[in-house]
């Protein structure tokens, strides 16, 4: 299973099909590669703005920056660093795949005493196959996003707990306290599903009179929470109780949605497993699968009032159904393999095939554009802001896509194309060099792109991976107190060239607009000024001048002032 789970999307090249996140990443990766981002955060904690906003943000995914900032010290800001990267990503969701059937055995094996036979080991193997089959796991397997560590840990905390119980070990239930703590410092919102799986098996221990376990479950939390308490003392207010709080309540501000795209985004973030969790809610009496089913349901409770409340959800965000999804999905294929087996029953066996192949063959694109028309016809105007992000933020909904923005993509169960975006590394890599290699000062001119479009070229993203090839910043460079990249959530990376100056440690300003003046004052100081356009995308904003192309790397173009 690993190994398939591994190479089945390995055709994807590094930051292909991928979430806008992702070139953030990549850029803080090398702050954290060349600079002490920690002691920045511990000294500027108490002047860093609380919320879901720029270093507050990066901090909530500091163990994820860190994972991928030694990957660049080591190999550099390189190409190279970025397939490594991607490579080691591609490890983790497989790791965790495997995980994810390993943790349905141990819970099998709890509720009940009779161990996992074939068939039952089957159901899993098919259970498995269909979600990384699943165009969530493509979005997740080798994506430098925060999801696929914490998703790695989060299994293994499961499996970790589920063992130090079973072997009443306290050596394994220390471990898992400390996993407990890395799915924390990971990526912070991970922690809700890890402790709600922790309460529930302490719930679960204790009706079933285990009470010799139940230490061990007190343990690992005590654990994890003495790291908590150093970590937020080191680090406060920056993950104090109350900021975490009001982190949560500023998201819905920050991230506008609507409920029915939300509530989809977390369907898809399941993929093909909700097949074998139907058949899995056939056999609803069984206590792992009652277990299974109350995990998922109150681990999602908060995002699904969330998407009801108006916050976007997207599909990676739910990344953490998939533990309690495998082990339903699990147990559903075995029943459906064991009616086909033992019963000669083949009805479930072709209904499970024939929704697989329906929810893998069918064209979303058509079916969402009828649907769209239908809601429109059918649903006041009042109601269109409950149901198009496009009304919610404008007050009417915007023109459906035209006949040549159609999505290609197959498949009922997809990622909205904004979840698909794709980087062109290697140019970015060309052009960094370029702007980086004469060690000067320079202004680079471009326009800023609406990444929610979907659109293949960001232009904002895309600064990041120009400045992770650029120069190293310097020893004493001050990760909180940066200039560039300017990644605070809903704000533009661009500005007007006049509000910026080059440092440094940003030789190279990224700015949207320009006037006469600020041209002659580029002139007087000898500073150059270049032009960066995508093919598709408008020039940005600036006078009328006479140039000349200085590096064609389609659909990537540089110009200068023609002398």
């Amino acid at each position: 299973m690993f190994i398939v789970a591994l190479l089945l999307h390995s055709d994807l090249a590094p930051l292909e099909e991928t979430h806008w996140d992702e070139p953030i990443y990549v850029g803080l990766s090398k702050w954290a590669a060349e600079t002490d981002m920690l002691s920045s955060f511990h000294e500027h904690a108490h002047e860093i703005k609380l919320g879901p906003i720029g270093e507050h943000w990066n901090f909530t995914r500091i163990g994820h920056i860190l994972l991928l900032g030694v990957i660049t010290k080591l190999a550099g800001s390189t190409e190279a660093a970025l397939g490594i990267m991607q490579w080691l990503y591609r490890v983790f969701m497989a790791v965790g795949v495997t995980l994810c059937v390993v943790a349905g055995s141990q819970l099998a094996a709890l509720f009940r005493a009779t161990k996992p036979d074939t068939i039952w080991w089957a159901g899993y193997l098919m259970a498995a196959l269909t979600f990384v089959a699943s165009d969530s796991y493509r979005g997740l397997q080798g994506h430098m996003l925060s999801e696929p560590p914490a998703f790695l840990v989060l299994t293994a905390f499961v499996v970790i707990l589920l063992k130090a119980v079973e072997l009443r070990s306290l050596a394994i239930s220390v471990l898992s306290g400390i996993l407990l703590f890395l799915v924390f410092f990971i990526r912070i919102d991970t922690i809700l599903p890890a402790a709600v799986f922790m309460a529930l098996l302490l719930a679960a221990l204790v009706m079933l009179k285990k009470f010799d376990t139940i230490p061990y479950i007190i343990i690992a939390g005590f654990v994890s929470l003495v790291f908590y308490v150093l970590y937020a003392w080191w680090f406060s207010p920056l993950v104090s109780p109350r900021t975490l709080a009001n982190f949560s309540s500023a998201v819905k501000e920050i991230f506008p949605g609507v409920p029915l795209r939300s509530l989809f985004a977390i369907v898809v973030a399941g993929g093909l497993l909700w097949v074998g969790a139907c058949a899995a809610a056939l056999k609803w009496r069984e206590p792992h699968i009652q277990f299974a089913f109350i995990w998922l349901g109150v681990a999602l409770l908060p995002m699904v009032i969330d998407s009801l409340n108006g916050r976007a959800v997207e599909v990676r965000m739910a990344f953490f159904i998939v533990l309690p999804l495998m082990i339903l999905s699990g147990e559903g294929w075995g029943w459906i393999l064991f009616n086909f087996k033992k019963q000669r029953k083949a009805i479930p066996l072709a209904v499970a095939i024939g929704l697989i192949t329906i929810l893998m063959s069918v064209p979303y694109w058509p079916i969402r554009k009828e649907i769209r028309d239908l809601t429109l016809n059918l649903f006041s105007h009042e109601t269109h802001k409950y149901l198009f992000i496009s009304a919610a933020r404008l007050g009417s909904v915007s023109s459906p896509l035209q006949d040549d923005e159609q999505d290609p993509k197959i498949g009922l169960l997809v990622r909205p194309r904004n979840e698909r975006l794709t980087m062109e590394y290697s140019k970015a890599s060309e052009i960094g060099d370029f702007l980086y290699s004469p060690k000067r000062p320079a202004y680079l001119l471009m326009s800023g792109s609406d990444i929610a479009s979907g659109k293949a070229h960001s232009n904002e993203r895309f600064l990041n991976l120009l400045r992770y090839f650029g120069s190293k910043y310097p020893e004493n460079a001050d990760f909180v107190l940066r200039e560039f990249p300017n990644n605070s959530v809903g704000k533009s990376s661009l500005e007007p060239c006049r509000t910026r100056v080059p440092t440094d440690e940003e030789p190279i300003v990224f700015c949207s607009s320009l006037v006469s003046s600020d041209i002659e004052i580029l002139r007087e100081k000898n500073i150059p000024l270049y032009i960066l356009n995508v093919d598709g995308n408008p020039f940005p904003d600036m006078p009328q001048l006479k140039l000349e192309v200085l590096l064609s790397s389609p659909p990537y173009t540089i110009y200068g002032i023609a002398q």
